[in-house]
């Protein structure tokens, strides 16, 4: 027996990430929720409420411009408690950012009272964000465009005018910026210095810059374009304005650039850029195989996202580009694991389970992880990687099967993971009793914008784990540094005590997962 109660808060937006918060908490603090929903009454969010029951004839009445809470619940009472926390929760957002920030009703208006402003955040639903990142591109500012859902016309539309004015785009559906050191959407706290990157990919730009933190190197830009930039239809228009702005900036000395391979006209194009660059150039673009665009001695293409950390390393302590690859940075180490995990692990136990929150770890992963299994090994993922296959339900594992999380069909009208990892510890704890899983991969992003304690999301799952009587090594990595709001040290040391193995590079934990489902030894990757 069950309920379904909503309520409208009137001409009042928020963004997608703090009513994802809202949404996450409140199914944490108040028991006896099914399902809670806070959304913006979009006609595509609309939809998202029908598929899961709580498209209410109220929730139907609703605006673009009012949030839309709604609840089932065991009760009535338990609803309208529910409903009550989260229009506390929002109140409370909007005291904080009165506290420590102006606010203003345009784009014009927040000119008036900041005129020294140079660049945009958007965040509001996709269909109203071409209009107002082409106000903020006439008033001339830069824009970060985090909103998704917005047309491949409308991006290309507005990339063209940027451009024309000498301006960057960043994204649609751009998660990760950072600008003179100050992180834009999820970001992660890193040391100034002298790198740049250029990304099509959130956690692969985050990844990058906290290794080359951890490496005690500096990254002062970090340029998202979005995924669709490096498409033939939009040309890599961001991505290049990208690599002119950072060859103008006297305090970038290395350049990186982090993307999926651009298709084949646009890879021209900045292959083109990169020969005229007078600054060197290290190029991950993942799944496709280095070699495909070096330039004498001005660029680098690497593998993995890691290679293009230790790369960098190189490159300042020799001044000149060199591959460094890295398999493991403790091999007595995984020496042990390795001979313990086939000591425990039975005949049965065949197969990799990875349960991801970022989408350019998944992808990583299932290159590394596709390259390492026998000739005869399938792997199934969500993601479109060649010599994978596309698995048939994504709420079923199936054979070695790696799932991005964070992919639209786990986050419609629901929290993505790297906010509330409520629906990856459901799919962990099935999987745990799974008598084929061999070895579990999961992912932990840090930094601003992710969940401030992400450990604790699933500390009861991994406590139902050390119960099973099947032995399944469980291997993580986090992303972050020590500078982050969610402490990388004790986030790590946490893991570790609950018997989780925290390898330090999303590709190490990938490799490892690989050894331990093939039972090999550790000289099988030299």
């Amino acid at each position: 027996m069950s309920v379904v109660k909503t309520h409208l808060i009137h001409q009042e937006y928020r963004d997608s990430v703090q009513l994802m918060r809202a949404a996450a908490s409140v199914t944490k603090e108040v028991e006896g929720i099914q399902i809670a929903s806070v959304l913006m009454g979009t006609p595509k969010n609309k939809p998202l409420l029908d598929e899961v029951g709580l498209l209410t004839p109220e929730a139907s009445s609703a605006d673009a411009n009012d949030i839309v809470i709604s609840i089932r619940a065991d009760t009535l009472a338990i609803a309208d408690e529910a409903i009550d926390f989260i229009i506390n929760f929002l109140s409370q957002t909007v005291q904080a950012s009165h506290d420590s920030t102006l606010l203003y009703r345009s784009i014009r208006g927040a000119l008036e009272g900041l005129p020294d402003a140079n660049l945009a955040v958007i965040s509001v639903p996709g269909e109203y964000a071409a209009r107002d990142s082409h106000i903020a591109l006439m008033t001339g500012l830069n824009v970060l465009l985090f909103s998704d859902n917005v047309s491949l016309s409308d991006e290309i539309r507005l990339k063209k005018e940027a451009h024309e004015k000498g301006l960057l785009l960043m994204g649609p559906d751009c998660g990760t910026a950072m600008i003179k050191n100050i992180g834009l959407g999820f970001c992660n706290i890193v040391n100034p210095g002298p790198i740049g990157i250029i990304a099509a990919s959130g956690t692969g730009t985050q990844e990058v810059m906290t290794l080359c933190h951890h490496l005690n190197l500096g990254v002062t830009h970090a340029i998202g374009t979005g995924s669709r930039d490096v498409k033939d239809s939009v040309g890599g228009i961001t991505m290049i304005d990208g690599l002119h702005a950072l060859e103008r900036d006297s305090s970038i000395e290395l350049i990186i650039l982090v993307s999926k391979p651009p298709e084949a006209k646009t890879m021209d194009k900045i292959v083109k850029e990169i020969k005229n660059s007078s600054k060197p150039v290290i190029i991950i673009f993942l799944g496709k195989e280095h070699g495909y665009c070096d330039i004498e001695d001005k660029s680098l293409t690497v593998n993995t996202l890691e290679e293009a950390a230790y790369a960098a390393a190189n490159f300042f302590t020799s001044k000149k580009l060199e591959r460094s690859i890295i398999r493991f940075e403790d091999e007595a180490s995984i020496k042990e694991i390795l001979y313990d995990s086939n000591q425990q692990i039975k005949p049965s136990q065949k197969y990799i389970r990875g349960l991801f929150a970022g989408g350019t770890f998944t992808f990583e992963s299932a290159q590394i992880i596709r390259d390492l299994l026998l000739e005869n090994e399938v792997l199934n993922t969500n993601v479109h990687l060649e010599g994978t296959v596309i698995i048939e339900d994504e709420n079923t594992s199936k054979g070695h099967t790696l799932i991005d999380m964070g992919a639209d069909e786990f986050t419609q009208g629901k929290p993505h993971p790297m906010i509330d990892q409520t629906e990856r510890t459901q799919r962990f704890l099935r999987e745990i009793k799974d008598p084929e899983t061999a070895v579990i991969l999961l992912d932990f992003v840090l930094g601003y914008g992710s969940h401030p304690d992400p450990i604790s999301d699933m500390e009861d799952a991994f406590m139902q784990w050390k119960k099973i009587d099947q032995k399944i090594p469980i291997i993580a990595h986090v992303c972050g540094t020590q500078l982050d709001p969610q402490d990388y040290n004790k986030s790590i040391e946490r893991l570790t005590d609950h018997g989780v193995i925290v390898m330090p590079t999303n590709a190490q934990a990938a490799r490892l997962a690989a050894l331990i489902a093939l039972r090999e030894e550790l000289n099988y990757i030299h």
